[in-house]
């Protein structure tokens, strides 16, 4: 990759279009300056986010499901980083390894290590930094709390607390001062703060997720009082999909939030807290080879990609005499990132074998041949799909229930026609989800789909019933139709319900479960993916069909 000559100035315009909206031009002109050593450090700066544990190799299915290209992983990152930290260090430039948050929950690895492989990972190839992000707190804080004791780097989280105590919590600190040359540069973590409406209550027991703009605009300022003049942010907020139009709702979500700074976007933070030079984001697993610039602030937003398939790499250019960020460049043409590709880098080979060791060991009869299916296993963002069906029949073959429900975002991968295995189960469900059977009223089923078909909200993953719901009535009066077992829903009849535990807690708007009385409950203590691999064993070759169970009108 060849190394830019020039670099574009902090003030970097984000070619979108000029829009005013009483904020300010979205746009600013593009200026080009050479950098002498003698006036200006460079510091290499390289940043993941949402590895999910994914430093093994993998193919790269999203880029071609039917001949994926091979991903080397972190043998491949880590061979890159420490070169270029070499590099650094021969040239007398600063080095920066830092991280967004969610660095381990998601491939077998990472999930049943409990995040220590990626951790003694991350010790090898020298991260200085990492902050939380919501699915770091699955298997609770006390794992935090072991796996900071395991770190050789901090985890910083500026906004998060211990209720019963006021002060930061015990395993994270708020911000990091790194001095490189006599220049100090201050990195803060914010995890994020809406992670308790993501999270079982245990896991994140005693823990209070301050909004993270509300941290912020304590924090840059505390930096700026010990002499720090380039501040960095590293946050699991994210940037929206779509940069234009969320600088375009902007004005509109601040309005309704101007007495609370809960739930901002990165690129809203950027707007309302002044004085951070750079932030580091995630959460979305979408990626953008440029930075979005605030307008005001001139905040400059980077976001990688997740699972461990992209690096993300800029230099940023620090004034020598005032400490100041003057500006910045990439080492690529394209942009901030690029992909992990076998064919492109060499692996480290002392890394490899780290890797390949831990993976063995973690992934012991994950190879195992459990089934077959006859057809692509598919998901959907909305309305029924065959791996939606897979799941919660799985859940009512398991429970005998009367009816299964689920939430689209728990499906996290699809299977391919052929051989299924253990490790084709885990990528679809990673999380350690247990089934939950419940004895619930009709009424509370009903009220329960209406409220996840209110507004946009895309409905649920059905077993058991058939649904149907017309969107253009009102909330709360869109399900038009409700059977279970073919029979229409008796509002007093008692029903056996089974779910996650996940949703037990009331996540994913699954409020109304919370109510159900403790006497109606029964915790199976079954894994959801156990009972996938079991249905899948007894009722292989899969033939899975749609058959209309949730439809809409439009």
């Amino acid at each position: 990759m060849a190394k830019s000559v020039s670099v574009t100035l902090s003030k970097f315009c984000l070619m979108v279009g000029v829009v005013s909206l009483g904020l300010g031009s979205l746009c600013y002109a593009q200026r080009e300056v050479n950098y002498p050593p003698d006036e200006f450090l460079k510091v290499v700066t390289i940043f993941t986010n949402d590895i999910h544990g994914g430093i093994d190799r993998k193919e790269a299915t999203f880029i071609n499901p039917d001949f994926p290209p091979k991903l080397g992983g972190g043998a491949i990152a880590g061979r890159y980083i420490m070169q270029k930290r070499a590099e650094a260090e021969k040239n007398g430039w600063g080095f920066l390894l830092i991280d967004a948050g969610d660095f381990y929950q998601g491939t077998p690895l990472g999930t049943l290590t409990e995040g220590e492989a990626i951790i003694e990972y991350m010790n090898t190839v020298g991260y200085d930094a990492i902050t939380l992000g919501n699915h770091d707190f699955d298997h609770g804080w006390q794992n935090l709390v072991k796996l900071s004791s395991l770190a050789r780097f901090p985890f910083l989280a500026a906004n998060l607390k211990r209720k019963s105590t006021g002060e930061l919590a015990e395993f994270v600190q708020p911000y990091l001062i790194k001095e490189v040359q006599g220049i100090k540069i201050g990195i803060i973590g914010t995890t994020l703060s809406s992670t308790p409406s993501m999270s079982f209550p245990e896991h994140i027991a005693d823990l209070e997720f301050e909004p993270e703009a509300q941290a912020l605009l304590k924090s840059v300022p505390e930096l700026r009082r010990q002499g720090v003049n380039t501040i960095i942010v590293e946050t699991h907020a994210w940037l929206p999909y779509d940069l234009k139009a969320g600088y375009l709702e902007m004005p509109k979500r601040l309005q309704r939030r101007r007495d609370d700074f809960s739930g901002l976007s990165a690129q809203e933070i950027a707007h309302v807290v002044p004085g951070i030079d750079v932030m580091f984001s995630g959460h979305l697993h979408r990626g953008f080879y440029q930075p979005w610039s605030d307008p005001v602030n001139h905040t400059l937003v980077f976001q990688n990609y997740a699972n461990g398939s992209n690096l993300g790499h800029v230099n940023l250019y620090l004034h020598r005499r005032t400490g100041t960020l003057a500006g910045y460049d990439f080492v690529s043409d394209q942009g901030a990132l690029f992909t992990l590709f076998e064919d492109d880098f060499l692996p480290d080979t002392q890394l490899t074998r780290q890797i390949e060791a831990l993976v063995k060991k973690a992934e012991a009869g994950f190879d195992e041949i459990i089934g077959d299916t006859k057809t692509n296993i598919t998901r959907s963002s909305a309305g029924e799909s065959l791996m939606g069906n897979l799941i919660v029949e799985s859940m009512l073959v398991n429970t005998r229930a009367d009816v299964a429900i689920s939430n689209h975002g728990g499906l996290r991968g699809e299977i391919k026609a052929g051989p299924i295995t253990p490790r084709d189960i885990f990528n679809v469900m990673p999380f350690g989800n247990r089934l939950v059977v419940m004895n619930v009223s009709g009424k509370l089923l009903r009220d329960l789909i209406e409220d996840r078909v209110s507004g946009n909200s895309r409905g649920v993953l059905l077993a058991g019933g058939r649904v149907v719901i017309d969107r253009s009535r009102p909330d709360q009066q869109r399900v038009v139709q409700f059977e279970i077992g073919g029979r229409p829903v008796n509002n007093s009849q008692i029903y056996r319900l089974v779910v996650t535990d996940y949703l037990a807690e009331g996540n994913s708007g699954m409020g109304r479960l919370t109510q159900v009385p403790l006497e109606q409950i029964n915790n199976t203590g079954t894994l959801l993916r156990q009972a996938m691999i079991d249905y899948v064993r007894a009722n292989t070759p899969l033939a899975l069909k749609l058959d209309g169970r949730w439809s809409e009108i439009r």
